[in-house]
């Protein structure tokens, strides 16, 4: 059977992706509730981080798509609605409670789940529920009484000599990790900035659905996802995106979806080294007709973790941009600053901002405005950043704004406009 193939160019495909995430184009209707859950049902998830240099990363993706809200509204949806959930996969995301079967499937077959992807966990953390039966059924016993901080447990572990590089050193950190993969606890709030576990079965209401989904299905609806949020992806995009490198056969799983008909081949022109890419066919209208229909670009400030840029090879082979969070780089090595948030601009990720949040004096400083090559130019950027700097300010709380050093001098305006 021969499977089609169709050529779009670089530009069309950025676009998609854009308008995929939310990034461009009109944003969802209703209230936060219906946003967000619209967001979420399209990206797959958001991905969680509670680092405060300016605010959590993904309070600034939320924000980023659908511009001021109340905080507030994300704890109601998770902890009293629980429409939102707290889930590892491993990373913190959070995702919709309607999409639980997905990581209930996956949650049920750890750590075989794994074994692909991430061998060497799965037969570490096989090994290590094997040994802390006894630990685990004191943990469990504790939660059943109600949820508890990690501190509240800690007594029940040991601290090993050494760690695996997922979780902390004390073996109650370990075992929590490793219970939350197997569904059996999860974070069900937080207190401060301590995350409250407790029991899975006490938490999530009977309306959420617990199934498992046969593997193959499951490993088709996954990448279906996959596709769904990026536009134009590639065999290793669609792997690592929304389950994190969990499938067991991607390469027969996109074999058996263009024979269904529900994905296409895909060419970009001009590649040097030609890749082979996919898209859903309910997409290709829309990539077709992308260059042709109106283009309403935005400016916007991305999050460190947020889902356009969290596959940073793919950031860099479609955008042109290499990103590092260079939070966790020593001081004298950093380039750009600690906590840096990508401008993007139409269909381009243009500039990056170095900025940070101090609380206690409502001011939001942007210490550094640096240009991608190429945009140095273009004064409009300037312009366009200065008004959504100052929406940024708003959303978190900010009555000042205080700018460091802008390198590109036509960009100067945005803070000669304040």
């Amino acid at each position: 059977m021969e499977i089609e193939t169709i050529t779009t160019s670089l530009e069309a495909a950025k676009r998609l992706t854009i308008r995929k995430q939310f990034l461009a184009g009109n944003t969802p209707e209703g209230t936060f509730n219906d946003k967000l859950k619209s967001i979420i049902r399209n990206v797959g998830y958001i991905q969680w981080d509670p680092v405060t240099v300016v605010a959590p990363s993904h309070l600034i993706s939320i924000w980023s798509r659908i511009g001021k809200f109340d905080w507030s509204e994300l704890d109601k949806m998770m902890w009293n609605d629980k429409e939102v959930l707290f889930h590892w996969t491993p990373i913190a995301w959070l995702v919709l409670a309607e999409d639980y079967p997905i990581f209930y499937s996956l949650m049920a077959r750890y750590p075989d789940s794994m074994i692909k992807g991430w061998a060497s966990h799965a037969e570490s953390a096989s090994k290590f529920l094997k040994s802390h039966h006894e630990l685990k059924q004191k943990v469990m016993k504790s939660l059943n009484e109600g949820p508890a901080e990690t501190g509240q447990l800690k007594g029940y572990g040991k601290k090993k000599k050494k760690q695996d590089g997922w979780s902390s050193a004390n073996e109650v950190n370990e075992l929590l990790f490793h219970l939350q993969m197997t569904g059996e606890v999860m974070v069900v709030g937080h207190s401060g900035k301590q995350n409250l576990w407790g029991l899975t079965d006490n938490f999530l209401p009977r309306s959420v659905e617990r199934k498992i989904i046969p593997a193959v299905e499951l490993e088709m609806s996954t990448a279906i996802r996959a596709m769904r949020a990026l536009g134009v992806s590639a065999e290793y995009d669609i792997y690592r995106y929304f389950v994190r490198g969990r499938y067991a056969d991607i390469k027969g799983t996109l074999r058996k979806l263009l024979e269904d008909g529900k994905t296409v081949k895909v060419k970009i022109e001009g590649e040097q080294k030609a890749r082979e890419y996919y898209i859903l066919s309910e997409d290709i209208r829309a990539l077709d007709s992308i260059i042709a229909d109106k283009w309403e670009p935005w400016l916007s400030l991305i999050s460190p973790f947020d889902n356009i840029i969290t596959l940073r090879d793919r950031t860099q082979k479609m955008f042109n941009f290499n990103y590092i969070l260079e939070q966790f780089v020593p001081n004298e090595k950093r380039k750009y600053g600690t906590y840096v948030l990508p401008i993007l601009w139409g269909s381009n990720l243009v500039g990056r901002v170095d900025a940070k949040f101090e609380k206690e004096q409502k001011t939001l400083n942007i210490l550094r405005v640096f240009a991608e090559p190429g945009f140095e130019n273009e004064a409009v950027i300037g312009e366009r950043l200065a008004d959504r700097v100052e929406d940024f300010a708003d959303f978190l709380g900010a009555e000042k704004v205080k700018y460091g050093k802008i390198e590109p001098e036509q960009w100067t305006n945005m803070s000669t406009n304040q």
